[in-house]
């Protein structure tokens, strides 16, 4: 097993003769030579699994209503990507549309937004920008509209800005030229605080999409332009591992979404630029993370990430590649699945909640009925239960402990979809929001526990990741023992010596010498892999 390796030898330079390549090479040699001195060859033994891994369990897609379902299923049937992936974009428009109808209440007390923070883990390349394009359609059509309609009142403002701005240079102008005359100073100082208190105000324009922006930014547009937006982006690099994700700002950031999580108000002050204040706004998070940024990510922030409790907010989706298995196939005519699906967001989003005189969104409160305010609290201690010692939850408490209230607002958007003029949370929605969120809890088991191994397992997956892309990309199954060191995930000699023997001892990789160099040779049963090690996710080494 994986942690035997714990401690393992730390080898120099290897001075062993290899044990052989696959059958299937051995075949190729023996017809290539007649059957000569590869047939003498020993076969590669089976390779061991580095760290040991859930099974990924299938995406409960019975849990969605039934117009959400067919469209999940049309989509993926012509994209052929992961189920779980399309179904995670088809959900997350439904949050950015339900989460300005109404917020749930799970009892006196606790209530909280309809939103969710939903993060898929997978590669480039996996068609999640198709999936939200497909599924987002009509929201973003809807901010397109609502930009034309409002055209004019833009044009109005600036024209009038620019005569305050000017008005404004005109008094501070006036006011130093009168420097030291107090009487008519202070009538000028008082004229421009006037003016000042006059400063026209800009026409509030959707803004419902983030994608390339800081957690600061994002929360100016919720404040100045729009409540409600949602981050939805296929390469979510951008937004953990960006400027505001920097070492100077990480703290601070965190904290921020944490707060537009949870659906509260925040003030942001700043220095050179005008301070702000947050209060009614609404975000949906949904994007996709490449297991190698989310494990810079994890690895950068020393542990603030779990124990701020950043990453326990979000739903997990980890899928496998559908990557060389997507054959191309005809759309279906018309998408009427997707047309319904389509149907129903437009109907939330005539819906959506008002603004009040501050522009802050009033969504309205939807109370579980008592049957599903019983199968809540049921699924609630359960999970509570789940924590106690020795129990699957102890190491994931952050996680379990959001758990709950995420299910409330998986239950509350697949009420308000199903009819947004709703005005309680039935206990279907919460059982179906049980099993999805049953489902996101595993994923989190999967990931999570992979995520805080020690430091030579993590570097051992890491460089065992980087051989099978490397193979994948290239056609080749060995490689200069230099140029791995020099171009892989792990450089530091020690520690790249020391997950090299871990993956000896596992049969994923051997060292050969080939004249005077020293090469790393990949078990052929592991070439051309989506990834070395089975699960085929990020790990994060514990320092």
């Amino acid at each position: 097993m994986w942690w035997t390796h714990v401690g393992s030898r730390v080898p120099t330079e290897p001075e062993y003769q290899p044990r052989g390549i696959a059958a299937q090479e051995i075949l190729r040699r023996m017809e290539a030579d007649g059957g000569g001195v590869a047939a003498k060859i020993d076969a590669w033994p089976k390779p061991e699994q580095i760290v040991p891994a859930l099974a990924a369990a299938p995406y409960p897609i019975e849990a969605l209503p039934d117009v959400v379902r067919e469209a999940v299923q049309e989509v993926q049937g012509f994209l052929k990507a992961p189920l779980s992936m399309v179904a995670m974009s088809a959900v997350t428009a439904m949050s950015l549309a339900a989460q300005g109808i109404a917020d749930v209440e799970r009892a006196e007390g606790l209530r909280g937004p309809s939103s969710l923070f939903v993060i898929t883990v997978a590669e480039s390349g996996e068609r999640k920008s198709a999936c939200d394009n497909f599924f987002a359609k009509p929201l973003r059509e809807y901010e397109q509209a609502r930009l034309d309609e409002n055209l004019e009142q833009v044009k109005d403002y600036e024209a009038e800005l620019a005569a305050w701005t000017a008005r404004m240079e005109a008094l501070t102008a006036g006011l130093r030229k009168e420097k030291g005359k107090s009487a008519s100073s202070a009538d000028s100082v008082a004229e421009l605080a006037e003016a000042q208190r006059a400063k026209p105000e800009a026409p509030r324009m959707p803004q419902m999409f983030y994608e390339d922006t800081t957690p600061e930014a994002i929360a100016w547009g919720l404040a100045k332009k729009w409540p409600s937006a949602a981050i939805m982006a296929a390469e979510g690099g951008m937004i953990l591992g960006g400027h505001g994700m920097s070492k100077e700002t990480l703290v601070r950031n965190l904290a921020l979404i944490n707060v537009l999580w949870d659906g509260a108000s925040v003030t942001i002050d700043r220095r050179t630029k005008e301070s702000f204040r947050v209060a009614g706004a609404r975000l949906t998070v949904g994007i996709q993370v490449q297991s190698g940024l989310l494990l810079d990510f994890v690895q950068s922030t020393r542990g603030l990430a779990r124990s701020s409790g950043f990453l326990a907010r979000f739903l997990i989706a980890w899928p496998e590649s559908t990557q060389g298995y997507r054959d191309f196939c005809e759309p279906p005519p018309g998408f009427p699945a997707l047309t319904a699906y389509h149907a129903q967001l437009r109907t939330m989003l005539e819906r959506q909640g008002t603004l009040d005189e501050h522009g802050r969104l009033v969504p309205r409160v939807l109370p579980l009925e008592s049957a599903a305010k019983r199968s809540w609290v049921a699924w609630h201690d359960n999970v509570e239960h789940s924590m106690r010692p020795t129990r699957e939850m102890v190491d994931l408490k952050d996680v379990a402990a959001k758990a709950a209230d995420n299910l409330a607002r998986v239950a509350a958007v697949l009420a308000v979809f199903e009819d947004p003029a709703t005005a309680v949370v039935a206990e279907r929605h919460i059982c179906a929001g049980a099993a999805i969120m049953n489902w996101h809890l595993q994923e989190a088991r999967r990931f999570f526990g992979q995520v805080a191994l020690p430091v030579e397992i993590g570097d051992a997956v890491l460089i065992d990741g980087w051989l099978a892309k490397r193979s994948r990309d290239t056609g080749k199954t060995r490689f200069a023992k230099r140029d791995v060191q020099r171009l892989g995930p792990v450089r530091e000699r020690e520690r790249f010596t020391l997950a090299l023997s871990i993956l000896e001892d596992s049969a994923r990789v051997r060292i050969v010498r080939e004249g005077r160099a020293w090469l790393v040779e990949l078990n052929p049963a592991l070439a051309g892999s989506a990834a070395g090690n089975t699960s085929s996710g990020p790990v994060a080494a514990r320092s």
